[in-house]
């Protein structure tokens, strides 16, 4: 077991059930002007994660830019606000 004080807790966004997956929690913990580069290998959906970023913008009100990454290796998304 282990017990993190405020600071080190802070940023840290447990999985519950329902839609938060690991990729979904990242996205939602990412600060303004951070980017998250997901790989084809993490994401095991059909389509892009674009409708999940998405959902959860509007959700937020957070606002994201989001597209395939320039190697074409997977996708990024940036917080913009």
């Amino acid at each position: 077991m282990k017990k993190l004080n405020a600071e080190e807790g802070k940023d840290y966004l447990p999985i519950t059930h329902g839609r938060t997956t690991m990729i979904y929690a990242a996205i939602l913990s990412l600060q303004i002007n951070e980017v998250l580069i997901i790989t084809r290998q993490e994401w095991k959906a059909k389509k892009p994660p674009y409708e999940m970023v998405s959902r959860l913008s509007n959700k937020t009100g957070r606002v994201f830019i989001k597209g395939r990454t320039p190697d074409g290796t997977g996708w990024a998304v940036k917080r913009i606000s």
